[in-house]
């Protein structure tokens, strides 16, 4: 007979030979037979590790362990996620990568801004499982992927779905396994880990399945993690129709409408597949599925997704679904000789669950071969990471309170656009603390206390403060100037810092000619057109014109007095009549659908130059440029010079700013509604 310090060591630590139970075949099981079976390795142990997938084999080749359904997620791979992935060796196939995105877009209520995903980070968008049906590499899925490297470490896989887990009478864990043939096994297994995720019927509370009932049973303590519904769907829109539109991009969006009330939104292209996965107070208080077309339809048509992507409405619904998402993390997730990863136990709020599912697997393999097995060696162990999960959680929302409170607001979403475009126009890029927020807050790359503490520092904090200094004076001027804003076309027109001097060098180049180095002003802008060069040369054939609806501005009439539009010779008058002040711009060079440069005579500014811009994007689409430089009016005499000083005064250097921001704006959307009509 064992003495009671051989069956306490048993029952501590996994030993040679010991079978290792993983319920789930999805990331999070993957991963901790991956981890379990490589650190075994490193300590000379082996183990019996068996993975019990509930989902048949979509039968698609001997090396392929791709399962037939979905796993219920957005599928973004973040860069933090790549970075783990390439550190543990694991090399994603091509075919399983369906987009390297370079962009992600946070849509505000006032404007949208882009972050380039650093030139150090990857960012890639997956399919889970082999969902959506229209799809024909089904086998090209990251969860098989994963779920072969386990395969690959040693792992065995069984098909079939466990009904419960008791202990046996050796105290040992055993578990039963409803094959899928129909019948009925029991295993038994010196720990189990589960891994079921948390949509086991998807749009249904997990703590209602019979597995997790009888984890409470060995586990009173046990709670279950809070979650909420979600609605993911899936839109066939082909490729050329995302090249177009989402080109290597994500797009966030922070709001919805009065009646459509929505917190967060993705967009994830996908091959020739668009993801959207949407939550939200409207879907928390829908009847999911039955009110599910109408609420895909409103939020197609709502403005702000007709304008990143015309027409989608019309796109072939591919597939949908309404799971559940976890929002806080679950209680005493573990016991004797058991513990729950992945979704199952908690994922970080709203972003990133696959990382999440890396971490609980990866830290539970440490723990059972370095801690021990018994729940006090757990909670020692792995329910250090429980923790982490609470406290990241508690200041996601906060994080997520503020952001969704200075996105969905009006004048707070102008402020947050503001803050940021004076970062990219005025700093260098390692000194734009508000961007780095952002960025972390878009792409999951942080934990949310360092987003937060990081969001109430300094550099942040003035930054803000500047950004709001900014943007009152702007809407003073506005008003001064009687510039009125649609609800909608309010896009980033701001040129990097570092993009400057590559934007000269290319419009000198179009030209033939040189630019000056340091004039006394000097202005750059740009914005990404839908549309051709024809298209966007036609409307700029309205400056000065009375049916342009750009640079109408109260104070200051622009008028052509002389020649045909955008033809050379043509003259544009600008006249203040309050002052009597007055110059004119004439269109010296024109390079074919490409490029327009005016001089303005000596009255007001000396070498004055106007350029407009029309380059081709990476996507198909359309950039116009604005550059815009003069020497100031010195004045020889006391009197002349105070003259030009008082004329200086009256038009500030940012007046240009507001002019040229809403110009570029209503530009880009008469362009683009003329273009998506025809």
């Amino acid at each position: 007979m064992r003495s009671n310090t051989e069956m306490s060591s048993r029952l501590r630590y996994l030993q040679n030979n010991d079978r290792v139970a993983i319920i789930g075949g999805g990331p999070a099981g993957s991963f901790f037979a991956i981890h379990l079976l490589r650190e075994a390795r490193r300590l000379n142990r082996h183990l019996d590790v068996l993975i019990i997938e509930k989902r048949s084999p979509a039968n698609l080749g001997f090396d392929d362990f791709q399962c037939n359904g979905c796993n219920f997620c957005a599928g973004l791979l973040s860069p933090r996620l790549n970075e783990i992935l390439d550190e543990c060796g694991l090399v994603l196939p091509e075919e399983v990568i369906q987009a390297r995105i370079e962009y992600v877009w946070i849509h505000g209520q006032w404007k949208n801004l882009r972050l380039r995903v650093p030139n150090d980070k990857q960012m890639y968008s997956v399919f889970r499982g082999t969902l959506p049906g229209r799809r024909t590499d089904l086998s090209a899925g990251f969860d098989g992927f994963l779920l072969g490297e386990a395969v690959k470490e040693g792992a065995r896989i069984q098909y079939g779905k466990v009904q419960s887990i008791a202990y046996s009478t050796s105290g040992m864990p055993e578990l039963t396994l409803k094959a899928l043939s129909g019948e009925m096994i029991r295993l038994d297994a010196s720990f189990v880990g589960i891994a079921t995720g948390i949509n086991a019927h998807c749009g249904l509370d997990y703590d209602t399945n019979g597995l997790i009932a009888s984890v409470k049973r060995l586990n009173p303590s046990f709670v279950p993690g809070k979650t909420r519904k979600a609605l993911i769907f899936e839109l066939d829109v082909g490729e050329e129709f995302l090249d177009r539109n989402m080109n290597r991009e994500i797009h966030f969006i922070e709001y919805g409408s009065k009646h459509l009330a929505l917190e967060h939104t993705a967009l994830i292209p996908k091959g020739r597949f668009l993801t959207v996965a949407l939550i939200g107070k409207f879907i928390d208080e829908a009847v999911l599925p039955q009110d599910t077309r109408k609420i895909i339809h409103d939020f197609l048509t709502l403005p702000q997704i007709d304008s990143i992507l015309p027409g989608v409405a019309a796109a072939p619904l591919a597939c949908t679904c309404a799971p559940r998402m976890t929002v806080a993390p679950a209680t005493f997730p573990f016991g004797d000789r058991f513990a729950i990863i992945g979704d199952a136990v908690g994922s970080r709020l709203n972003k990133d669950g696959l990382y999440s599912a890396h971490v609980t697997a990866s830290r539970l393999a440490q723990a059972v071969l370095h801690e021990g097995i018994d729940k006090q060696s757990l909670a020692r162990g792995y329910g250090k990471t429980i923790r982490w999960l609470v406290v990241d959680n508690r200041f996601g929302r906060i994080v997520y309170t503020v952001s969704r409170v200075a996105f969905s607001l009006p004048t707070l979403s102008r402020i947050v656009y503001q803050a940021f475009a004076t970062e990219y126009k005025m700093r260098d890029e390692p000194s734009r603390p508000l961007s780095v927020v952002l960025w972390k807050i878009a792409s999951g790359t942080a934990d949310y206390r360092e987003v937060f503490r990081e969001m109430c520092g300094y550099d942040v904090l003035r930054s803000v403060l500047a950004g709001a200094a900014i943007t009152f004076r702007n809407v003073a001027f506005e008003m001064f100037l009687g510039v009125q804003w649609g609800e909608y076309g309010r896009y980033p027109t701001v040129v990097l810092k570092e993009k400057r001097e590559a934007l000269k060098e290319q419009l000198a180049s179009d030209l033939g000619m040189e630019l000056d180095k340091s004039p006394d002003f000097e202005r750059m802008y740009w914005i990404k057109i839908r549309g051709s060069e024809e298209e966007i040369m036609e409307e700029l054939a309205k400056f000065g014109q009375p049916n342009a609806r750009f640079l109408k501005l109260r104070i200051v009439d622009m008028q052509q007095i002389q020649g045909t539009p955008n033809q050379v010779g043509s003259v544009i008058r600008y006249r203040v009549p309050y002052v009597r002040l007055h110059a004119e711009l004439l269109l010296t060079h024109r390079v074919r659908f490409q490029t327009l440069h005016y001089k303005a005579d000596e009255g007001l500014v000396d070498h004055g130059k106007l350029i407009f811009n029309i380059a081709p994007t990476t996507d198909g689409n359309r950039r116009l440029s604005i550059y815009a430089s003069f020497d100031y009016k010195k004045g020889k005499g006391f009197a002349s010079r105070m003259m030009w000083r008082g004329a200086r005064f009256l038009f500030p250097e940012f007046m240009h700013d507001v002019v040229w921001n809403h110009a570029l704006c209503t530009i880009k959307e008469d362009v683009e509604r003329k273009h998506d009509r025809s």
